[in-house]
């Protein structure tokens, strides 16, 4: 007669109690590492929240220095500009009279030093073209120019001095003086003919 296997031998996976157990600690484990994503996400989020307040207030701090320094900058630029614009009207007064090409050319070099000085106190020059239009935020008319066609009205003529603006910021710490042309007294309708 065989030998009938045990009933136990036959069984194809541990017993009821084994199984519960390896799936009780496969649900612990589960709930572990579902646990460690959540605080892991939770730690990128307040990392990202912490960087993005670090670079406000880097910016914050950056802006403050450019200001203070703006603020303590202002007189000495502001003389400077004035030395610079004096400068030119001497070199041009002197170009223009021929006398003394010399004086002219040395005038000239410290005009330019002045300018590379603005430059390193954070401020470049910019200018304007004929014909460009009235900008309040960038021009100052230093004087008008009367004209008979209307397309030319509030339009550069001449430009006087250049204007300088902070590299940084871009605000325009001396606009572009120059003359505008207006429409004229002849050319205004009176009611009368």
């Amino acid at each position: 007669m065989p030998i009938e296997p045990s009933s136990a031998a036959n069984s194809h996976g541990p017993p009821d109690n084994a199984r519960t157990e390896g799936s009780s600690e496969l649900s612990d484990i589960a709930e572990r590492l579902r646990r460690i994503e959540q605080e892991g996400a939770e730690y990128h989020v307040r990392a990202a929240h912490r960087e993005a307040v670090i670079d406000r207030l880097h910016d914050e701090n950056q802006k403050l220095r450019d200001e203070v320094r703006g603020s303590v900058f202002d007189p000495i630029t502001a003389d400077l500009i004035r030395l610079y614009d004096s400068l030119r009207r001497d070199v041009e007064r002197l170009a223009g009279s021929g006398v003394n090409p010399e004086l002219a050319k040395l005038m000239n070099s410290y005009a330019e030093d002045v300018e590379l000085i603005l430059d390193r106190c954070g401020l470049e020059p910019f200018t304007a073209t004929e014909g460009e239009p009235f900008k309040l935020s960038e021009h100052s008319v230093a004087d008008t120019v009367e004209t008979a066609e209307r397309d030319r009205e509030n339009t550069i003529a001449e430009v006087i001095a250049i204007g300088f603006r902070q590299r940084v910021t871009g605000q325009v710490k001396r606009p572009v003086r120059a003359k505008f042309y207006r429409i004229g007294e002849s050319s205004s309708p009176s009611g009368t003919d």
